[in-house]
């Protein structure tokens, strides 16, 4: 008799732009987990791929109101990962993605960073919240050491 093992469920989100770019280095995942994508609406963005993705509102801490459009990203959060149940929460950043690192894990999933390539020398504020929680922190370049001395650093993944 063969068990049926359970297929790892990995929930990917950035914000658009080139943390969005990174993430999609991490495309290839999706032929060996079961994988759904989580970004911003953006109408500049253009996908044309088969996996499920989420597109939830653009979130700026400068803008108006933007206290208000955390909590309620908070509560989009916690739908989709109370629906789609992934295992690992996997991001590239930036804050459109802390509450789902979050919640996350509030709801006991690993969480997974990946500081961004533009970041040599400084944190980011992703970084810096991010960074208590996760399960594993990746950097990619030698000198964040320094800033985050529990981070792995394999070099430039992108």
């Amino acid at each position: 008799m063969k068990l049926k093992t359970k297929k790892l469920k990995l929930c990917l989100v950035s914000s658009t732009g080139g943390h969005w770019q990174e993430l999609m280095c991490l495309y290839g995942l999706s032929e060996t987990y079961d994988v759904f994508f989580v970004t911003e609406q953006n109408e500049k963005l253009s996908i044309n791929f088969s996996q499920k993705i989420f597109f939830l509102n653009q979130i700026d801490r400068k803008m108006r109101g933007a206290i208000l459009k955390f909590f309620q990203l908070c509560i989009q959060s916690f739908k989709i990962i109370a629906k789609e149940k992934p295992d690992v929460v996997i991001t590239t950043g930036a804050l459109f993605s802390f509450p789902f690192c979050l919640v996350g894990k509030i709801m006991r999933k690993k969480i997974v960073y990946i500081e961004s390539y533009a970041r040599v020398t400084t944190k980011s504020l992703t970084g810096r919240l991010v960074y208590p929680i996760s399960d594993l922190f990746i950097i990619q370049w030698e000198s964040l050491l320094k800033c985050y001395p529990k981070a792995i650093y394999k070099g430039a993944l992108f």
